[in-house]
């Protein structure tokens, strides 16, 4: 899913009493591990009541592009008539009437976020700060609150209770939870807040509990495996995120660059070049980052690329060192890895798959079988098919049905696709069944689906209602066939 944070931290409150020590510190540890993990960050800190609100409308704005949005809070929060606001540095605390309107109600930023068709909506406040108001009997902490649905909300404390600025050295003894928890992989994000709620009870020697009420609809980890890259590779990072890489000036980074060009009068002559590149002298990251940009360039259609993929097997003996070929490894990361380096969820390059997939049946090739296995591990629960040293066969059951329609003035039977599961699951996105529709025959149907789960031909095993496939027509809804989340 991709995903978009907003994160807020003020300290510098007026009056010395009110300013905060580590709410700045806490707002940009956490949208740094946020962008490690994958979110697009918007970062404001010590916030007027103006920019406070500029930033919250344009953050609603750019959040109907996103799936899952966040919103942070480092700061003074206070609880008034029983409502919550989040405060900005040049907020008034004179009396509670003056911090209500120079504070943006809570309520606010859920309307604000809740007007997006956002699949997951998270609301994290480390903001139940010392109350700055000098009013007897106004409540201390925030008041509680209900989520709305597709929504988490968590709080530094309990409802009523004030949070520590302090206790995990830079940070809040709240963010430093946060911020301690986040890198754990496949973590659901309700026994995230658990792991975190633990933390803080225990480091605070009980005097503070963190509180969630959530109604989320969907599941959602903050690190789905996204850190792997960076931690387990052992190429280059402008080469793993490849939109990053400049040329050296060296012949094959030039190769490289005519290659991501996507000009065929570029690409021809530079495939052309590599009959005569030195393999000594072309270090491990740059042939991964070839083998990437090979497969891109044969999609594309480029047709000295495509003669290589034709004859694929033989084509990589020249470029073996010892029993490692990186430039296989490239080929078979960009199939399922994009140019920032992050799992392309369910849009794969799959165009090839046949041909490197015979591969996996050729011992010599057995290190990068390894190597892709190893990067798609954290994704399992995304694949429907893992390439391995040892390839298993994917068994999928396909209902084939019979309607009548009207055409012409003649009544005609049509056989349509009712069902596509693979292990008992349905996977046929039932979204896609809309009017529009086309007709192919089974083998058309079957290489369709194929490529759309990335998975070789052989390694299918088709059952159906149908026992005539050779003779099948069938209707079959346009644009994608399969929902992918599962």
């Amino acid at each position: 899913m991709n995903a978009l944070a907003f994160v807020v931290g003020n300290a510098n409150y007026d009056g010395e009493h009110n300013k905060l020590i580590n709410a700045i510190n806490d707002a940009h540890d956490f949208a740094t591990k946020l962008r490690e993990l994958g979110f697009v960050v918007m970062q404001s800190t010590d916030c007027t009541n103006e920019s406070f609100e500029r930033d919250l409308r344009k953050f609603s704005d750019e959040l109907k592009k996103y799936d899952v949005g966040l919103f942070y809070f480092s700061g003074h929060g206070l609880q008034i008539e029983g409502k919550n606001y989040l405060t900005s540095i040049d907020s008034s605390f004179v009396d509670s009437i003056s911090a209500k309107y120079t504070s943006i109600p809570l309520d606010e930023v859920m309307e604000y976020m809740q007007q997006n068709k956002t699949i997951i909506k998270i609301l994290i406040l480390d903001a139940c700060r010392n109350n700055p108001l000098p009013e007897r009997g106004v409540n201390k902490g925030l008041a509680p609150i209900h989520a709305p649905k597709g929504t988490i909300i968590a709080f530094s404390t309990s409802p009523g209770e004030t949070a520590m600025d302090y206790g995990a050295g830079r940070n809040s003894i709240y963010t430093g939870a946060l911020l301690n928890h986040i890198d754990d992989k496949n973590i659901p994000i309700e026994d995230f807040f658990k792991r975190v709620r633990t933390s803080v009870f225990t480091l605070s020697n009980g005097k503070q509990t963190s509180w969630e009420h959530t109604s989320l609809i969907g599941n959602f980890c903050f690190n789905s495996g996204q850190l792997i890259h960076s931690i387990n590779l052992p190429y280059k990072k402008e080469h793993i995120a490849d939109k990053h890489f400049t040329s050296s000036g060296s012949v094959i980074d030039d190769i490289i660059c005519s290659l991501k060009s996507h000009d065929w009068y570029k690409q021809n002559p530079a495939i052309r070049k590599l009959k005569g590149i030195n393999l000594a002298r072309v270090d491990i990251s740059t042939q991964f980052l070839l083998g990437r940009n090979l497969l891109q360039t044969a999609i594309g259609g480029e047709f000295d690329t495509k003669a290589i993929f034709n004859n694929l097997a033989n084509w990589l003996e020249g470029w073996f060192i010892g029993e490692e070929n990186h430039i296989l490894n490239g080929i078979l990361f960009e199939i399922y890895f994009n140019s920032e380096g992050k799992f392309r969820q369910n849009h794969f390059k799959s165009d090839f798959i046949d041909i490197i997939g015979d591969l996996e049946d050729n011992k010599k090739f057995s290190k990068s079988f390894e190597f892709i296995n190893e990067q798609l591990e954290p994704f399992r629960k995304c694949l429907f098919y893992i390439p391995s040293v040892a390839p298993i066969t994917l068994p999928i059951e396909i209902i084939i049905g019979r309607k009548d329609e009207e055409m012409w003035g003649e009544v005609i039977s049509i056989k349509n696709l009712i069902s596509i599961k693979i292990h008992g699951t349905e996977i046929l996105n039932q979204e896609s069944n809309h009017k529009w529709h086309t007709t192919v025959d089974f083998n058309q149907f079957i290489d369709k689906l194929h490529l759309e789960l990335c998975v070789p031909l052989k390694r299918l095993r088709v059952s159906t209602n149908e026992i005539d496939r050779d003779n099948l027509e069938l209707q079959i809804p346009i644009g994608r066939l399969l929902n992918w989340i599962i």
